[in-house]
């Protein structure tokens, strides 16, 4: 009567060690995710300015990151905005375009390419180029991207632009530190 008693319990044992085994093995394959710092791009006291015929239109500033979503591994940009010029209709926007250390480089024959950084996804302050129209500083917004899932490193080019009938105004790029993925 012992051994009859005895087998479920075994089985049991067995049973639980399967699944544990199972999300070990994943756990080992998947990795941790990588370790993410937060990388500022300016600040408020000298933000990122955007000028269109040398008079400022509009400026920002924040931070960016890597972060783990339900959209899985993402370029993640937080900025505050300012808008310098809120008489003339046009609002300001950041932009985020995430360069990772995979891409294709296309060269001419006989060059190699020396390329570090690929550009990649981009996307707008709070998902719209007409984001902040007013002289004060804005909230927070946000923006993110996809990764490169091929590649295993990444930074942020960040720019301010203002939106007008023409072709957009941009600042400069500021390019951030960057993170493992």
């Amino acid at each position: 009567m012992h051994h009859l008693t005895s087998a479920p319990a075994r089985f049991r044992a067995g049973a639980l060690l399967l699944p544990l085994l199972c999300s070990l093995a994943i756990v080992a394959v998947l990795g941790t995710p990588a370790e993410a710092k937060v990388r500022s791009w300016n600040n408020a006291t000298t933000p990122l300015t955007v000028f269109d015929g040398g008079k400022a239109k509009g400026a920002g500033y924040g931070t960016w990151q890597i972060g783990t979503t339900v959209n899985g591994t993402r370029s993640q940009a937080y900025g505050y905005l300012r808008d310098s010029d809120p008489g003339n209709g046009y609002k300001v926007y950041f932009e985020l375009i995430t360069q990772s250390n995979s891409g294709i480089c296309l060269s001419p024959e006989y060059t190699s390419c020396t390329a570090e950084f690929y550009d990649g996804a981009r996307q707008f302050s709070d998902f719209d180029k007409e984001t902040w129209g007013k002289s004060s500083w804005s909230p927070r917004f946000y923006a993110s991207t996809a990764v490169n899932p091929s590649g295993s490193y990444a930074r942020a080019r960040m720019r301010i632009g203002e939106s007008n009938k023409g072709p957009d105004s941009h600042s400069k790029n500021k390019l951030t530190k960057g993170n493992p993925y």
